[in-house]
């Protein structure tokens, strides 16, 4: 934070308020180490908070001076302010700033933990451990009413007020603000705090505005000595009427004295003193204000009147401040009459510097209400003004933007681009400027829809280089709302709008890798019935995909990554607006349920089980396995209370629906009630279940409590007494994991272990329904809010919706590459939020809108472990977990064949010569060879491995097709295609698989090594499992038993410009083949004749003979191999252009 635009106090003047201040700094007796400075707008506040600083600064007793202002983004943030009071202090208290150092090198992901552990960690923890001696560090504070919103700063707030007071005392705070109401709550209510007012009624207030009149005039005075101002100019009894008509406010002081300072300061005092007496301070700014604007401005001007309207317009709306520059560039202002020779005619009240602002926020109120303006040109409509903005906006995006704005590939790092200010601007605001319009709609959507037909993903492209691509979800789900609204009716609009929000949230991760892969890997990727897909993909230029793919938007919306270990428990508030999981990682983490950030992470001691929101939404409840339940504030992310006396883990935890009360259950067998608020012990049903409790539940109505275990049964408790109100247990055939009350509190869902869900009717007990369809456990049930449908997630990694009145299952999502652990549904019923044990948390849109939504695909039923294209490239085989071998056509990518035969997974396939036949090895030990078109096996399983072969991981057939060599781990044997029969078998040791010209990296990363570019990226969700490559085709198969192709068009291989740099091949898992004969640079193994070549990035070739079964040489000396290193170079030459057997 720069201070050096910021002025002070006058010398002599509010010399009673800053005695005060340095005695209570001073004074060791003092129970309160914060001091609260408060009152009206304008009552000098700033700038004694600045004199403060400056003032303990000169002492050395300055630890930090943090100043807030909301038309900074930048500078009102609450979340950012421990984070920078710890850096000030640190750069102020060199053993402060070395122990902070450590801090942040131990836990580098302290920047995203919640406000609580910051102040812990960084401030609490250090100052209690570093020697302060008897040094005394002042803390100040300045505009906390700025600090975001009421309830963006409640978390900063309760830290003041609960957390400040165990800081060393000799750590003094100071805090100004206005006198907010939920500021003056927490001040008021604290002991630690004083509260000081800062009374504009007071004397010393007046003989403190009086001196800086004096001060101030005395200097216009000498500043325009020409105009013959006499030595006493203007006069006491003139000076002292100033004072009275600035009631107290040095606001109204400083905007007089800036406009008297202006042509004719004579004339000027005359016109303030002569204008309407108004009563009050507000009514006092009002006349002041009215009175600077008639002078400063030429109104009589025409030109000036528009100048003024439209510079003004954008001043007081912007979101953030800008430049004159940047004014000039979105209001196209000519160059002869830029918005500086306006703008500084207004400098009473507008404040110029890098950015141009308005002096005081009063003046913008007076400015946007027209009862306190009166008059029409001085009056801004917020509507009006925020259109006028959204359609600068739009015009300048339209000018300038345009794909791969910045010059940037995708080899190279996102650097810090440097865009021009408007259009950053204009990319970043645009949204907020549309929704604030409320009317003249037409007008807007028509320009909307002309931009976003020509420019969605070039905006998408700079929000990604502006590093901004999750507001760009939450914009466009703002934009969509408002759509909905206001054009309903538009319905081209509309679908684009929609599949923009699908767009950016299920690519996120892409988005936010590289600005490129908005076109080289998410529009590839996205449904190619989509509006948005048939607007913007041209397969001439972007990467296309064939095969098992979308061809409407997943159910998945949004995939959320960042725990380190599996996540055992979801929730979302009742507002729908958060998202808490909770994880083995020992943390609790908050996300944004639009856009997928992550905004709070709560750290615990030890790994937690289950997390639940209180039915307010502000605190939250979790069960850990070390034997405890606790209560969590969520925006401050305090420990509010402890619930201790269970004594092993507890594995469910509720708030009652009154939020009063907290169930836990625990694997020691026993279900307990506690008080939320201090942790206390209300109720405790020991003799209970017999075995482990994993679930408990709290009725709607609060009165009763239901829990499973793994003893099979459920049971059903009164709240208040602890005594069973059902006369027997209901049972499922294993252990029960999740209980559910239907919303109406009449039905009962459980799942089980025994692969079922059950619905139960709970006057009777009687078992309603059971749901199957399960493969394995189901962990994890839910209602949804009407009560219809029913979530499901189980060990099978798959969640299901089912219809409660038929006992149908609606749909299946998958995804999930671990067993599903918790499933929640978002209170509107649209979406259900899931942790699984793959450390992820996914939300999956819930809407009946079938018609827009992909169903599950099906390809394999397990991984796919292995692919190859045909010769021609027209098919390719598969080989999966499943045991099937799959032949695909490679355009379409539609199933031509299923192969079975094998008894375990198939792990290596490939296609003849010829096309007419395929080879596949497996797991089981065995190579079959099939036909091709008919799909039969060409002879029976051919079993010649030995016992210590762990599968054939390699099939391949010679050249001509004559031969099939297939590898295991052990060794190579080599068999006449025609017949099955046995030629050769010699011991090898085994090699990594071949890479083609076009290689994947693990992290999905596609490259064309022959000319050193980087193609595309694989979306986050795509996990492949191998790949294998025909010119420039890619095909790939997933974990999760899919199968594409992806097609990269010529342009992308035209140019001769590479764009990496050489590639170290001891490093990387394929390298760059540059069309030279350098075998140390290639990882690559062929069949050539009769031999195999196998040549090394560690500069080592092999040459074995097949006929004979011998290693035929090894060198280190690539210069040596003549001929046969040229053979070889070709060979591998022709695989690249061919089809690689070796994925």
């Amino acid at each position: 934070m720069d201070a050096s635009r910021r002025t002070g106090c006058l010398p002599n003047t509010r010399t009673d308020v800053l005695r005060f201040i340095v005695d209570w700094v001073n004074d060791p007796t003092s129970q309160q180490n914060i001091l609260w400075l408060h009152g009206l707008a304008g009552s000098g506040k700033s700038a004694l908070s600045t004199t403060i600083a400056s003032m303990f600064r000169e002492l050395g007793k300055l630890g930090a001076f943090l100043f807030f202002d909301r038309h900074v983004a930048g500078s009102s943030d609450p979340a950012t302010v421990i984070r920078t009071l710890a850096h000030q202090l640190g750069a102020c208290v060199p053993e402060i700033g070395t122990a902070i150092g450590a801090v942040v090198e131990r836990n580098s992901t302290i920047t995203i933990s919640s406000l609580q552990h910051q102040f812990n960690w960084l401030i609490r923890d250090i100052l209690a451990i570093t020697e302060l001696s008897s040094q005394t560090i002042v803390i100040v504070l300045d505009a906390l009413d700025e600090c975001g919103t009421a309830s963006e700063r409640e978390g900063l707030l309760m830290l003041l007020g609960q957390n400040f007071v165990d800081l060393p005392f000799s750590v003094r705070t100071i805090v100004t603000s206005r006198t907010e109401i939920d500021i003056y709550n927490v001040f008021t209510s604290q002991r630690h705090i004083l509260a000081y007012e800062l009374d504009v009624t007071s004397p010393t207030t007046s003989e403190d505005i009086l001196s800086y009149f004096r001060h101030r005039l005395s200097s216009i005075r000498i500043k325009n000595r020409h105009l013959g101002l006499g030595e006493d100019w203007p006069g006491e009894a003139v000076i002292h009427r100033l004072v009275q008509r600035a009631s107290g406010l040095f606001i109204w002081a400083a905007t007089a004295l800036e406009f008297i300072n202006g042509h004719d300061p004579r004339k000027r005092v005359g016109v303030i003193l002569n204008g309407d007496v108004a009563c009050g301070a507000e009514a006092g700014l009002d006349a002041l204000y009215g009175t600077a604007l008639e002078s400063a401005g030429r109104w009589d001007d025409e030109d000036f009147v528009v100048d003024f309207r439209n510079i003004l317009g954008v001043i007081l709306l912007a979101r953030e401040p800008l430049s004159n520059d940047a004014i000039d560039a979105l209001l196209h202002m000519p160059e002869d009459r830029p918005s500086i020779h306006t703008t500084s005619l207004l400098g009473c009240i507008l404040q110029q510097g890098p950015t141009v602002r308005v002096l005081h926020p009063s003046f913008a109120d007076f400015l946007t209400t027209k009862d306190r303006c009166r008059r029409d040109k001085w009056y801004f409509d917020r509507s009006t003004c925020h259109r006028r903005l959204a359609f600068l906006c739009l015009d300048r995006m339209d000018a300038a933007l345009r794909q791969n704005i910045c010059g940037m590939s995708l080899a190279n790092d996102i650097a810090a681009e440097t865009l021009p200010e408007e259009v950053s601007y204009s990319c970043v605001f645009w949204i907020d400027h549309i929704c604030g319009i409320e009317d003249d709609f037409l007008a807007v959507a028509k320009q909307l829809r002309k931009f976003l037909f020509n420019h969605l993903l070039h905006w998408v492209e700079v929000m990604s280089v502006l590093r901004r691509s999750r507001d760009a979800i939450s914009g466009l789900d703002r934009l969509l709302h408002w759509i909905s609204i206001y054009s309903p009716n538009d319905g081209k609009l509309l679908v684009l709008v929609r599949d923009a929000c699908r767009f950016t949230r299920f690519f996120v991760h892409s988005i936010q890798a590289h600005p490129l892969l908005v076109y080289m890997s998410a529009l590839p990727f996205t449904p190619t019935n989509t509006a948005l897909y048939r607007t913007f993909h041209h397969p001439d230029e972007y990467p296309w995909i064939s095969g098992d793919i979308e061809h409407a938007w997943s159910p998945l919306l949004l995939m959320l990554t960042g725990h380190e270990a599996k996540v055992t428990s979801v929730a979302i508030s009742p507002d729908g607006t958060r998202i808490i999981s909770a994880s083995y990682d020992m943390s609790i983490r908050v996300w944004d349920s639009i856009n997928g950030a992550e905004v709070k992470r709560m750290e615990h001691m030890s790994a937690i089980e289950a997390v639940g929101f209180s039915p307010d939404g502000r605190r939250i409840v979790l069960g850990s396995v070390n034997h405890t339940a606790s209560v969590w504030d969520m925006i401050s992310g305090l420990e509010v209370s402890e619930m201790r006396g269970h004594t092993d883990a507890v594995r469910s935890v509720e708030f009652s629906p009154n939020g009063r009360r907290v169930v836990s259950g625990s694997s020691d067998m026993s279900i307990r009630v506690w008080d939320a608020a201090t942790g206390a012990e209300i109720l405790s049903i020991i003799r209970g279940h017999k075995t482990g409790v994993n679930c408990v539940v709290f009725s709607p109505d609060g009165k009763k409590i239901a829990s499973g275990s793994d003893g099979k049964t459920i049971r059903i408790w009164d709240a208040t007494t602890g005594a069973e109100t059902l006369p027997t247990s209901l049972r499922h055939a294993d252990a029960v994991t999740s209980v559910r009350f239907s919303p109406n509190g009449r039905k009962i869902a459980s799942g089980s272990r025994d692969n079922t869900i059950r619905i139960w009717d709970l006057t009777s007990g009687a078992k309603v329904s059971e749901l199957r369809g399960h493969e394995q456990y189901v962990t994890s049930v839910a209602f949804s809010p009407d009560g219809s449908r029913i979530i499901s997630g189980s060990w099978d990694e798959t969640i299901r919706v089912w219809d409660v009145a038929t006992g149908s299952q609606i749909s299946e999502l998958r995804g999930h590459e671990g067993p599903v652990a918790s499933v929640s549904c978002s209170p509107d019923g649209c979406q259900i939020i899931s942790g699984s044990f793959d450390t992820t948390v996914r939300i999956w849109d819930m809407t009946p809108d079938s018609e827009n939504v992909s169903p599950p695909l099906r390809g394999h039923d397990g991984q796919v472990n292995c692919i190859a294209f045909s010769r021609d490239g027209r098919r390719i085989v598969s080989g999966s977990y499943d045991k099937t071998v799959r032949v695909w056509d490679a355009t379409t990518g539609s199933e031509v064949l299923k192969l079975r035969g094998h008894m375990y997974n198939v792990v290596s396939v490939s296609f003849s010569p010829d096309g007419s036949r395929i080879a596949s090895g497996s797991l089981d030990r065995t190579v079959m060879i099939w036909d091709a078109i008919s799909g039969a096996a060409a002879f029976p399983p051919l079993r010649a491995h030995t016992t210590a072969c762990t599968g054939i991981w390699s099939v391949d057939f010679s050249a001509d097709g004559s031969r099939i060599i297939c590898r295991s781990t052990s060794q190579t044997i080599s068999y006449d295609a025609s017949s099955g029969t046995r030629l050769h078998t010699n011991t090898l040791e085994s090699d990594d698989s071949l890479h083609d010209s076009i290689n994947i990296s693990r992290d999905g990363w596609v490259m064309d090594w022959v000319n050193g570019r980087t193609l595309c990226q694989l979306p986050s969700m795509v996990s492949h499992s191998c790949y294998t490559v025909h010119k420039r085709s890619v095909a790939v198969g997933t974990k999760s038993g899919r199968l594409f192709v992806i097609h990269f068009p010529p342009i992308l291989f035209t140019s001769a410009d590479t764009e990496g740099t050489e590639i170290d091949a001891e490093k990387s898992p394929g390298v760059a083949l540059k069309k030279r004969a350098d075998v140390s640079h290639l990882l690559q193994r062929v069949s050539l004749y009769e031999e195999i070549i196998m040549v090394y990035g560690n500069d080592r070739v092999f040459v074995e003979d097949l006929e004979g079964g011998n290693k035929t040489s090894e060198t280190r000396d690539t210069s040596s191999l003549g001929s046969l290193q040229s053979e070889a170079i070709s060979a591998i030459a022709a695989v690249i252009d061919a089809p690689s057997p070796y994925h």
